[in-house]
């Protein structure tokens, strides 16, 4: 089965899909070495919660929930707040409310938690100490762009 994509035998067409397939995998490397840099210099410092919660996500597939968690620490004698509760810019989503709510349930608005603080952006401090594969799975996304503008290209 053939799947014709509008503009794609074009000359701008491939174009177009070979730059998002590029620009696609310049994100998720981007994303990942952004996460792999804030978990490997993080340093630990006391924090207090000033808010939790649930963020809302909708997507394509239906709607997806973010833990979210707002807290302020002092890094080499600056204050700062941050609401990251995961290192890395791209979001972390779940399937459900629940799960989002049990991510940030041991948090409670006035206590001292531990916070990390990548030691050259501290503006970007997080409470969870995990990485995520979605960095890979974004390059793998743009590789696939990149195949079928090369596909394309090579048909034409």
């Amino acid at each position: 089965m053939k799947i014709d994509v509008p503009g794609s035998s074009s000359r701008l067409g491939i174009a177009v899909v070979l730059l998002v397939g590029v620009a696609t995998m310049g994100y998720g490397a981007y994303s990942y070495v952004e996460q792999t840099s804030a978990l490997g210099d993080a340093e630990q410092v006391e924090a207090t919660i000033v808010e939790t919660g649930v963020e809302t996500v909708d997507q394509r597939r239906g709607t997806a929930y973010a833990p979210a968690a707002t807290f302020n620490y002092t890094y080499g004698g600056e204050s700062y707040s941050s609401s990251n509760v995961y290192p890395g810019p791209l979001p972390r989503e779940l399937n459900s409310r629940q799960a989002a709510r049990d991510v940030v349930a041991e948090y409670e608005r006035g206590e001292t938690v531990t916070a990390y603080v990548p030691a050259e952006r501290p503006k970007k401090a997080y409470l969870l100490k995990e990485s995520s594969d979605k960095p890979l799975l974004v390059i793998g996304f743009g590789v696939l762009f990149l195949l079928g503008g090369a596909v394309s290209a090579v048909r034409r």
